[in-house]
């Protein structure tokens, strides 16, 4: 039987990549996909590689003078969570996700921005980290700063984001009980990304492009509107900082 109370932490874990204390800003902008961590990368001044771990890359440099962290924090759930606590145990106090989502409301289209105000855990991973009934909260500051930037330039909806595991279950039955629950947007990512943070106290918040809509059917992976909406979101995170 095991008698160790945990086999591998997150500190444990940093240490192996060769990673030191202060060398991630205090604030990250953290994407899913890789390319959103490139164009972020290509933003910043003089950065440094913090690690590399089975596909997952951090940086850390400047903007406009100020130190901050850029990478990409998972794609999923599972691997969101133990990326994002390495964030957390590593330094990082305000970490800023720049995701994409589908869209729950026949309104919203192709490109528009969804601004999480809820959180709404419908992933297998959180579970594993608090209780059924604990609510993930998002910090509204940050959130209000997010919606002041966005709002300028672009459509921006506020309101609840359902994470899933289960990408080919996004059944009518299923997706309408989380709309009751008031959801306006689907994901894989975003509920381990605040829920994380939150258990370590820090400051998490959400914006998410929407690349498709689970009412209208519509499929917008490859829409020009999705695809320059991405790059205007790393770039207003960036100005955010």
């Amino acid at each position: 039987m095991m008698t160790r109370d945990v086999h591998l932490d997150a500190e444990e874990f940093l240490k192996s990549l060769k990673f030191r204390p202060g060398d991630f800003g205090t604030v990250a902008l953290v994407s899913g996909q890789k390319h959103r961590a490139k164009l972020c990368l290509e933003r910043i001044e003089n950065p440094v590689k913090n690690f590399s771990f089975l596909g997952y890359n951090f940086w850390t440099g400047t903007y406009k003078g100020k130190k901050v962290t850029v990478g990409n924090g998972g794609y999923y759930a599972p691997d969101t969570a133990f990326i994002t606590e390495m964030l957390c145990v590593g330094g990082v106090d305000r970490l800023i996700r720049l995701g994409s989502c589908g869209a729950l409301r026949e309104d919203i289209s192709v490109g528009d921005y969804i601004l999480a105000t809820d959180i709404i855990r419908g992933d297998g991973v959180s579970r594993y980290y608090v209780d059924d009934d604990y609510v993930s909260e998002v910090d509204g500051v940050s959130t209000e700063q997010l919606e002041k930037v966005f709002s300028q330039v672009a459509c921006v909806h506020r309101g609840g984001v359902w994470t899933t595991d289960a990408l080919f279950k996004e059944t009518k039955e299923i997706v309408n009980s989380y709309i009751k629950k008031g959801a306006i947007s689907v994901d894989m990512v975003t509920s381990p990304f605040v829920t994380v943070s939150n258990i370590y106290k820090k400051k998490a918040s959400a914006i998410l492009t929407v690349s498709d809509n689970l009412i209208t059917g519509e499929k917008g992976f490859l829409d020009a509107r999705f695809f320059a909406a991405e790059s205007k979101m790393c770039e207003l995170g960036l100005e955010l900082i």
